[in-house]
């Protein structure tokens, strides 16, 4: 394993989301308890889901290309891509989860993030 493996586990989990957003998006709030099997899903959600997969596509791009992007810059953009980058996803979770109350905790969904940001961690720490 190494980073620019990571990098690309990284890209095929961020168009995961982008596909469920997508095609799925009852699916993919129904971790979090956005959505309650059963009922109506809004329209707008559909559509904000699929007005969030076109980034969340764009940056699977570069996470794809960022090996052949940035050369030995590599770690660098792995501490902001693989580290802060997931930890910024982790702490908008907790705030819904545990401030807002307008979501639950929904650990299939959050276990690939914090393993992710553990293997980048131990890669660069690896590569020093």
């Amino acid at each position: 394993m190494n980073l620019t493996i990571l990098f690309k586990i990284q890209a095929v989990y961020v168009w995961f989301y982008a596909a469920m957003l997508w095609f799925a998006p009852e699916f993919a709030a129904t971790g979090p308890g956005w959505y309650v099997e059963g009922t109506d899903m809004a329209s707008n959600f559909k559509a904000f889901g699929q007005v969030t997969a076109v980034p969340l596509i764009g940056l699977g791009i570069f996470a794809w290309m960022s090996p052949s992007w940035v050369g030995d810059n590599l770690k660098k953009v792995a501490m902001i891509f693989g580290i802060y980058l997931n930890i910024g996803f982790l702490l908008i979770q907790a705030y819904q989860v545990y401030i807002a109350g307008t979501a639950k905790l929904d650990p299939i969904g959050v276990a690939p993030t914090v393993i992710l940001i553990a293997l980048f961690f131990w890669q660069i720490r690896a590569s020093d």
